[in-house]
């Protein structure tokens, strides 16, 4: 067998190398590979940092498109929104994939709302989708007003898909428009429009310049263009700068702009025929210098200021100086001011009513003051705006001297300063309202307080009395509606009288009036209301028409400011009639119709000839003249005018006389009043029985009158120049220094002082005083005063008797308590026996016997209550409820009350329904029962046969409250005419024999009275002897706040099965009264720990756990209101809150209301019945503990 040979060693070792030759090619060939690889790794990380580089500038810049972008792929899928696309339309950004997240959802670029017909631009978009081809500059409209420019673009590219581009073009579609409609512009001018060259050639006119043209070409026999026209058009392309020049063509004036384009060899004429405004310019110049020669010669102040407040135009009031007036003109206030060395406050309080004209555009009025060659000269100066015929604002000044007049009314200050301080004259009231009755204006006489003026500024009248809480005045509301009805509806002034209640809380009857003001338009501009004897004056504006042409216009501005003078203007031709007047002298002539009638008065024939005969004074001297001139009216008033005449050379030569009216009655009136006044004044202080003295702030008399005089017992002389140090006695004399240094104000409340008189008695005054103060005077202080000596001592003796009339009181009061206490506790005794007697087997006669002794005690307890309640009336202790119940009820339960005792008579018994239909009303039900309970008793008592009525008459029923009259009405004895005096008096009876055969205390009918005046009536009362008796009363009862019936419930019987079981503590020190509450109690069921002082109750109480406890008040050891504030200071919560009931004999109110307040929870008054006490028992049992 042959086997293989083994390979040599040097077989091995050529294998060995060429692996070895092999291994080292391929570990360079790896070599070579990987650096190739690493070159090609960085290669591409630099090709990557390029495409990312690029792909950031690319995003940047896609983002930065000021338009909306999205992409949208082939699959429908959208690959990228650019940021400006959720700016555009206002939506919230979302990530696609160039963040690295999905595809954007279709729901999130929703933008179908956001055009104004979402329906159009749906459909229009999904026919470019459908269409798949490249549209542009598709246009839509925002429902904001914007413009989108769409457009849609199929990428070249495969798979590609689609960009949709959105951009805003508002802007350009604006300007679009705005390029259109000046396009027009030229066309459309009504004014010609010419484009020339410097040659003359016309290189484009508008369609209103061809009339133009033609004008031209009829007037030069050449085509040249005028002379004037091509020089305009030359030097405009000379200078490159607009021109303008006014032209005369055809007869026709135009007004001609020259403007030219850079550049450009042609200018533009715009012209304006203004050949109307030249002609209305004429005809105003000579308007205006009638109007200003007018002017010039009114002696009041005038002037006309533009918005600056420049001098336009003054007369020669203002500046009589011709040189200086012309120099004003155009100057301002602060240049004419400081030119005519005027002080700086006028000038600054000139700007600032100038300037509150502006702002307000209102009339302001105002009292200027300068120092005049004869002293202080006053002058009423007033700006008045108004729009001239162009709408540019001017200001009208006008000023009257009223020097005069203020004199008068400062002397008539000074002297009505002193009096009314003492007379304290009354203010006046003033109130301005709107169209709608709402304020607009109230002065302080009116409202006191100024936040509360300022808070019904715009109120209506019906809101006013709301807001002041013055529902109880709602009819005087309603009266001043309706006369602020009448006022407009008449358009005259109403006026009436109405009774308010003062700060004094006093009534008071004002003297109301209003005034209604009407626009030119006849629309109710605002209503003036007044009070006492204030009349508001008000300027009715002068009618302002609207106008058609420019002159007109004119004239009425001019006009106004003629009307708006006060003074009576006008013009006397040299045929005695009157071609000129304002409205002044048009309201004067209203009031002289009765000059004019044959039948005139002696005094107006002698007044019209006054008048002539200055007229003609003036015709003759031609100088002016000034008269003051009576005028007597229709009425018989006589007004009294200072007459300014003066003569006026017309344009034509005509000598007219121009003459101005000033009212100086008001002045004339003044003084004639100021020089009545001082002597009423002086009359008055003089005879007056008051005590009037006048000292300076040193104590030192200066005057004193005749009573003081009388008082001292020595002449006036001899108390002048003395102290009030010598009057007074020496114990005033601190209160005297304090008084002459201040310490204590003056004050316009009466004082009370003492004075020694010469004869060496002291006697009391009762002084006010008040300090007068002017400027330029020393102050002194005025006192006026009555010697109340008798007065004083009086009331120091009528003190000393009311302090023994309460002592007296009070101390009855206690009487009437201790024996209320005394008698109750055994009457509680007598009360209770009977009561369980009655549960007993009794026979016939001694039921009898029972029903005797119980209608005894019941008729004893009767009396008792009916002494307290007289008691508490005495003493002003008795206290009316204020609930609401229903008054039906109430007099049903009066006639059930008695029902038994007045069928035990034989008598019929008639209650009539009430006939209203809300019963329920406010006030004390408990009462208005005893009251009615009274007089049925007495009717019932004193009627042998026939019936007893009882009713209630409707005298008012609204929904605040009801007025009724309730009466009782018998058949009855009546009574005697000399007994009914005193019928109401306590402890009265008609007559001995009534006393004897009926009995009684005679209380019923005082209390029943007592009662019925405290609800606010008055009991009366009606009879006849042998004719029965009527008594009756009259109430106002208020409605309840809530007007919703309330059921009437029937009362279930009384069930006391829950006292059983029940651990309660009696403690009563009366073994009789203990002994009965026990078995009353244990008849219920009821186990009754009885004790019989507070001390044993106390322990009791600490000691064993009870459910309720009944504590008598006085007891031995501790009383009943002592135990339960130990009780109470328990630190065990349980026995700390059981219920206490307070059984006494203790009957008034006040007695009550303090147990309560100590603490217990119910009180029961003896004699009591045992179904309150058990009831009471089981209402305060019922919860558990009762928290104290």
């Amino acid at each position: 067998m042959n086997t293989p040979s083994s390979p040599s060693n040097a077989d091995w070792a050529a294998q060995l190398a060429d692996e070895r030759a092999r291994r080292e090619q391929a570990e360079g060939a790896l070599a070579a590979a990987q650096a190739e690889v690493a070159a090609l790794k960085q290669e591409l990380a630099t090709a990557a940092s390029n495409a990312q580089r690029h792909q950031t500038q690319l995003t940047a810049l896609v983002q930065n498109q000021r338009a909306g972008l999205v992409l949208v792929d082939n699959d429908e899928q959208i690959q990228f929104v650019n940021q400006h696309f959720w700016q555009l339309f206002g939506l919230p950004p979302v990530a696609g994939p160039t963040e690295g997240g999905p595809p954007i959802p279709h729901a999130a670029v929703q933008i179908r709302g956001a055009f104004l017909d979402p329906a159009a631009f749906t459909a229009r978009v999904g026919a470019v989708h459908a269409a798949g081809k490249t549209v542009l500059q598709e246009e839509f409209m925002l429902s904001d007003g914007r413009v989108i420019e769409l457009d849609y673009l199929v990428l070249d590219s495969q798979q590609a898909g689609r960009l949709i581009c959105y951009r805003d073009v508002t802007e350009r579609h604006y300007r679009e428009g705005q390029v259109r409609t000046l396009s027009y512009i030229s066309q459309q001018n009504p004014n010609p429009v010419l484009r020339l060259t410097a040659g003359g050639d016309v290189v484009y006119a508008n369609p209103a310049a061809e009339p133009l043209l033609q004008a031209l070409a009829a007037e030069t026999a050449e085509a040249d263009l005028p002379s004037g026209i091509l020089a305009l058009v030359r030097e405009a392309l000379r200078i490159q700068a607009p021109l303008q020049q006014e032209l005369t063509v055809a007869e026709e004036h135009y007004l001609s702009t020259a403007v030219v384009l850079a550049g450009q060899p042609f200018a533009t004429l715009y012209l304006t025929n203004i050949t109307e405004r030249q002609l209305a310019e004429q005809q105003l110049a000579e308007q205006r210098a009638f109007y200003e020669s007018v002017l010039e010669q009114v002696p009041s102040a005038v002037s006309v200021l533009d918005a600056e407040h420049r001098y336009l135009f003054l007369n020669p009031v203002i500046e009589p100086d011709p040189i200086v007036r012309a120099w004003m003109i155009g100057k301002t206030n602060e240049e004419a001011c400081a030119y005519r060395l005027r002080p700086e406050a006028v000038m600054r309080n000139r700007a600032e009513k100038f300037a509150e004209v502006l702002r307000e555009q209102r009339e302001v009025a105002w009292e200027e003051t300068r120092v005049g060659p004869h002293g202080p000269q006053y002058s009423l100066l007033r700006y008045r705006p108004m729009r001239g015929p162009n709408g540019v604002l001017r200001v009208i000044c006008s000023g009257i001297d009223i020097t005069e007049r203020k004199q008068a009314e400062e002397k008539m200050a000074r002297q009505q300063e002193f009096y009314e301080l003492i007379l304290n004259l009354l203010p006046v009231d003033v109130a301005i309202f709107d169209a709608e009755h709402r304020f607009l204006f109230v002065n302080p006489s009116s409202v006191a307080d100024p936040e509360v003026r300022r808070q019904i500024i715009g109120m209506t009248n019906v809101e006013y009395f709301e807001f002041r809480q013055l529902h109880q005045l709602s009819e005087l509301a309603q009266k001043r509606e309706q006369y602020f009805d009448l006022a407009v509806r008449t358009q005259t002034d109403v006026t009436w009288e109405e009774m308010r209640t003062g700060r004094n809380q006093r009534p008071q009857l004002i003297l109301r009036n209003l005034r209604p003001v009407f626009n030119a338009d006849g629309s109710l501009r605002l209503v003036v209301g007044s009070g006492l004897d204030i009349t508001a004056r008000y300027t009715a504006e002068k009618l302002q028409h609207e106008v058609q042409v420019m002159l007109q216009e004119q004239q009425i501005f001019i006009r106004q400011i003629l009307d708006a003078l006060p003074n009576a203007l006008y013009l006397v031709d040299p045929d005695n009639s009157v071609s000129f007047s304002n409205h002044a002298f048009d309201a004067m002539l209203a009031h002289s119709q009765h000059w004019s009638e044959p039948e005139a008065t002696p005094t107006v024939r002698k007044e019209l000839q006054q008048a002539r005969h200055l007229t003609e004074l003036v015709r003759t001297t031609q100088l002016a003249q000034t008269q003051e001139l009576p005028f007597t009216l229709a009425t018989g008033e006589t007004l009294y005018f200072q007459v300014h005449k003066r003569p006026l050379r017309r344009a034509d030569g005509q000598l007219g006389v121009l003459t101005v009216a000033t009212d100086i009655t008001a002045v004339k009136q003044a003084r004639q009043e100021l020089e009545r006044r001082e002597k009423q004044y002086h009359d008055l202080v003089y005879y007056s029985q008051a005590l009037i003295c006048t000292h300076d702030l040193n104590g030192t008399v200066l005057s004193v009158n005749p009573a003081i005089e009388r008082l001292m017992g020595m002449p006036a002389a001899k108390m002048l120049g003395r102290t009030l140090y010598d009057a007074l006695p020496p114990e005033h004399h601190a209160s005297l220094q304090a008084y002459l240094e201040g310490q204590k104000p003056l004050q316009q409340q009466p004082r009370l002082m003492t004075v020694w008189t010469s004869a060496g008695e002291r006697r009391y005054l009762q002084y006010y005083a008040y300090q007068v103060m002017e400027e330029g005077y020393p102050s002194y202080i005025v006192a006026s005063g009555y010697d109340v000596t008798t007065g004083v001592l009086a009331q120091r003796a009528l003190q000393h008797a009311k302090q023994e009339a309460e002592e007296n009181a009070q101390a009855k009061e206690a009487f009437l308590a201790r024996m209320s206490h005394e008698i109750r506790t055994p009457l509680n005794g007598v009360l209770g026996m009977a009561s369980l007697l009655q549960k007993t087997e009794l026979t016939e006669s001694q039921r009898e016997y029972l029903n005797t002794m119980q209608h005894a005690g019941r008729h004893l307890l009767s009396l008792l209550n009916d002494v307290l309640d007289m008691a508490k009336i005495t003493t002003q202790h008795l206290q009316l409820d204020h609930a609401p119940f229903d008054l039906a009820v109430a007099l049903q339960g009066a006639g059930q009350t008695v029902a038994a005792l007045a069928e035990e008579k034989g008598l019929g018994l008639i209650v009539e329904p009430l006939r209203t239909a809300a019963p329920r009303v406010m006030g004390d039900a408990y009462r208005l029962h005893q009251v009615l309970l009274n007089l049925l008793s007495n009717a019932i008592k004193f009627t042998d046969q026939g019936h007893v009525r009882l009713g209630a008459d409707v005298l008012r029923d609204t929904p605040a409250e009801l007025s009724l009259r309730l009466w009782v009405e018998d058949t009855g004895m009546g009574i005697a005419p000399e007994q009914q005096g005193h019928i109401f008096e306590a402890f009265a009876q008609a007559s001995a024999e009534t006393s004897r055969r009926f009995g009684g205390t005679g209380l019923g009918l005082a209390i029943s009275q007592q009662l019925v005046s405290q609800m606010g009536g008055m009991l009366l009362l009606c009879t006849e002897p042998n004719e029965g008796t009527t008594f009756s009363f009259t109430l106002t009862l208020p409605r309840p706040a809530t007007t919703t019936p309330e059921q009437q419930l029937v009362a279930p019987t009384p069930s006391y099965e829950g006292l059983r079981g029940l651990r309660v503590l009696l403690a009563e020190d009366n073994l009789v009264n203990q002994w009965i509450a026990v078995v009353v109690l244990e008849n219920r069921g009821v186990q009754v720990k009885a004790v019989s002082n507070g001390t044993d109750a106390l322990a009791e109480l600490s000691a064993t756990v009870f459910d309720a406890a009944i504590l008598d008040i006085k007891m031995p050891g501790l009383s009943g209101v002592e135990v339960t504030a130990a009780v109470r200071a328990s630190a065990d919560v349980m026995r700390a809150n059981i219920p206490i009931i307070a059984l006494t004999a203790n009957a008034f109110e006040s007695d009550r209301m303090a147990y309560l307040a100590a603490g217990m929870n119910a009180c029961i008054t003896k004699p009591y019945d045992e179904d309150d006490l058990c009831q009471t028992l089981l209402d305060l049992t019922a919860a558990g503990p009762v928290p104290s």
